[in-house]
């Protein structure tokens, strides 16, 4: 069985092609096949670039109700990868489950998550775009009742203009969205223990 493939274009011309290991994390993997088929991640600019620790695509949900769910997380199997870079992970906010869109790209090592965001994909082709991508001038922006959480947003907007996918004909179905969780204040739905 062949592994999806996913290609990002990015608004400069850039372009990442991501790996993707169901048999890893197959929560993580249906969550981000089934938002990229839904359009959410195109025509939305990288909110956040961290030199020497992570890219992290979007903190808000993509700013869209269809990302606004958090899903089982993947780790607790046991089974998971190194956060290290060139993977790409998925996201939380302490709880032990995990945002289902929130996307992001270690720029190092990262012994600190590991084991703690499930890893499920690596970048087999554009790896210089992530380093490119780590020397974008930026400003701070601050995080929402997390000072001490760094926020660094491009100065000149990098969209992820279009993300396709390629799953030979293999469906990945759709992820286990987890009821009663509570959203994040800056994610579009406000409201918290809301049914998803």
């Amino acid at each position: 069985m062949n592994h999806p493939i996913v290609t990002i274009t990015l608004s400069d011309g850039g372009v990442l092609k991501l790996e993707l290991y169901p048999e890893v994390a197959p929560q993580a993997v249906a969550s981000f096949l089934s938002l990229a088929r839904q359009g959410v991640f195109d025509h939305y600019p990288i909110e956040r670039i961290v030199p020497g620790w992570v890219v992290d695509v979007s903190y808000h949900a993509f700013h869209d109700p269809r990302a606004c769910y958090f899903i089982p997380n993947d780790v607790k199997s046991g089974t998971y990868l190194e956060a290290a870079f060139g993977t790409v992970g998925l996201g939380g906010y302490g709880a032990p489950e995990i945002a289902g869109g929130e996307f992001f790209f270690p720029l190092a090592d990262c012994p600190a998550i590991t084991g703690t965001y499930p890893i499920f994909g690596k970048v087999v082709e554009g790896l210089e775009e992530l380093r490119r991508l780590e020397a974008a001038e930026t400003y701070p922006v601050p995080f929402p009742g997390e000072p001490t959480v760094k926020i660094n947003t491009p100065v000149r907007p990098i969209f992820l203009e279009q993300v396709t996918v390629e799953t030979f004909g293999e469906d990945y179905g759709e992820p286990t969205k987890l009821p009663g969780m509570e959203k994040p204040l800056f994610w579009p739905t406000l409201q918290t223990g809301e049914e998803t």
